[in-house]
């Protein structure tokens, strides 16, 4: 017996004995060809059952010793989506910020080009069912966060979770 997958126009037969997870990027369009607002989505499979506030604590703590230094959690709620409970959260920050940061991990390759003051708002949303935990991390420019924020909204409404 086989599992078929179908992921936007790309499509397979996965033996029984094999595990979906995995990474997918998703880039919705912009009307700036130098922003590319996307959204991670991650699927694993934890070797065993992880209580959810300790599991979303160990993302938030990763995402806050990024070391960036005007990092601000502008919300975190819990949430549920196709009866999958979970945790969101709101932060933001200047992407020069990001891009110093990125400078100095990887020093002589070129920085992303920024403009000062430009502001990034992400949306960290994290699904954990038994060892089945879903990772979705939404970056959209701060200015035009309401834009892309709907869509996401709906995008997350879609989803089902078997």
């Amino acid at each position: 017996m086989t599992t078929h997958i179908n992921i936007g126009g790309l499509e397979a037969d996965l033996p029984q004995d094999w595990q979906s997870q995995g990474m997918l990027t998703l880039t919705l369009p912009s009307p700036d060809k130098n922003v590319r607002p996307n959204v991670i989505l991650t699927k694993e499979y934890l070797p065993a059952p992880t209580g959810l506030n300790e599991y979303f604590g160990r993302i938030k703590d990763s995402i806050t010793k990024r070391g960036i230094q005007d990092l601000k959690i502008t919300d975190e709620r819990d949430l549920a989506i196709s009866g999958v409970k979970g945790k969101l959260m709101i932060c933001q920050w200047d992407v020069s910020a990001m891009a110093a940061m990125m400078s100095k991990e990887n020093p002589g390759q070129p920085a992303p080009q920024v403009k000062p003051g430009q502001m990034v708002k992400q949306i960290q949303v994290t699904l954990l069912k038994d060892t089945l935990a879903i990772n979705m991390t939404a970056s959209f420019p701060a200015d035009q966060f309401e834009t892309y924020y709907k869509p996401f909204q709906a995008f997350l409404k879609s989803l089902k979770i078997s």
